[in-house]
């Protein structure tokens, strides 16, 4: 390094100070990399974002189920009225008179099911202790030879031990329910379904031209409105097939009921259209109750056997030709991810919960098809 250069006066001049790093401008492969780490973090953040949305929703709908519920069912109930509302000859009358009608129906469509089921129902449901003492014996014959070994092993293992076991004394009570307690709640939150699901009717598309409002720009506009408009067509496409599908089932299955022998075949047909429009879980239940039923009123394991078996395969052909072929590929949902959702909500809201389960994935895999941000999600579900 040079020396300084003397002034006039003979003093040496000082050095330039250094330029500071931060003052540097930095090169175009320094700007990028600083900038995808501020991407990287913000897309961290915003995981993370979610996630916690996530578990404070599940965690509000699990504990707020007597409010959350009615709504999630009157606004199921509603989208899948609302098409026929706009539709003649309910679209010449005024909306609060077409959508009381529709309600009407819906009321007493269940309620005339419930009427010619609840008879039949009532008796088998008196007659299960009685059912079940008929069938315990030849479910003891069948599980026979596996308490034998159990029982062989138990004793070598005392014998070696040199321990006997005094033994257990095991009392059993049935369960106590309080039906009078319970009735008003089930009855509240019935007319509050019937209330929610007529004032969404009425006042729902006013809503949702105010929602059409707030968006900012017309694309968003626009593709709010093709969201709702299509989960309003494929929900409605989806249960309405689905339905007709179980109906089919539930009819097939009465009519196998009836050639085998069975006592109240249509209660059987019934429950097993109604117990189809939950995946997998529905259907497992209705496999158990006609094993039961068969265990009852027939002498030896095969034809007790018969009932469910058949059932399972009906449902079968059902569920693997019949739905695929009328409800086609746009619908089709991984069974793994309708098995995860059913466990969630079943969790979440019990029974009710597997009931609103796949409409809610349905709802679900409609908005992430149309979204661009939840494609992933959409193939993912698929």
């Amino acid at each position: 390094m040079s020396a300084p250069t003397p002034d006039a006066a003979g003093a040496p001049l000082p050095e330039p100070a250094a330029e500071p790093l931060s003052a540097r401008p930095e090169t175009p492969a320094q700007a990028a990399s600083s900038h995808n780490a501020r991407l990287a973090a913000m897309r961290s953040n915003s995981r993370l974002l979610w996630a916690l949305v996530i578990i404070i929703g599940l965690y509000t709908c699990y504990f707020a189920s007597s409010l959350i519920l009615p709504l999630v069912m009157a606004a199921f109930f509603a989208m899948l009225l609302s098409p026929l509302i706009n539709r003649a000859p309910l679209r010449w009358l005024p909306r609060g008179l077409a959508a009381l009608m529709l309600v009407a129906a819906l009321v007493g469509s269940l309620g005339a099911v419930a009427v010619f089921v609840a008879r039949p129902a009532s008796e088998w449901a008196r007659n299960v202790p009685f059912l079940l003492r008929e069938a315990a014996p030849k479910i003891k014959g069948m599980i026979e030879p596996i308490q034998d070994a159990r029982r062989a092993s138990q004793s070598f293992d005392e014998f070696t031990s040199g321990k006997v076991d005094a033994g257990e004394r095991v009392v059993v009570r049935p369960p106590t329910t309080d039906l009078l307690s319970a009735t008003p709640r089930v009855l509240g939150s019935v007319l509050a379904v019937l209330l929610l699901t007529f004032a969404f009717l009425v006042y729902g598309d006013d809503v949702l031209n105010k929602l059409m409002r707030l968006r900012p720009t017309r694309a968003q506009k626009r593709l709010t409105a093709d969201i709702v408009q299509h989960i309003q067509s494929d929900l409605s496409r989806y249960v309405l097939t689905i339905s007709a599908t179980s109906a089919v089932l539930g009819g097939v299955t009465a009519l196998y009921l009836w050639y085998l022998g069975v006592e109240d075949p249509l209660l059987w047909g019934v429950l097993a259209a109604a117990l189809n429009l939950t995946p997998f879980v529905g259907p497992l239940i209705m496999a158990m109750l006609l094993s039961l039923v068969g265990l009852s009123q027939f002498d030896t394991i095969g034809a007790a056997l018969l009932p469910a078996a058949g059932f399972v395969v009906l449902h079968a052909l059902e569920s693997n030709l019949l739905t695929p072929m009328v409800l086609g590929r746009t619908m089709r949902i991984n069974p793994l991810a309708i098995i995860l959702w059913l466990l969630l909500w079943g969790w979440v809201w019990g029974v009710m919960g597997l009931l609103v389960a796949v409409p809610m994935l349905v709802c679900l895999k409609i908005v992430a098809s149309r979204v661009e941000a939840w494609q992933g999600w959409s193939r993912l579900l698929e």
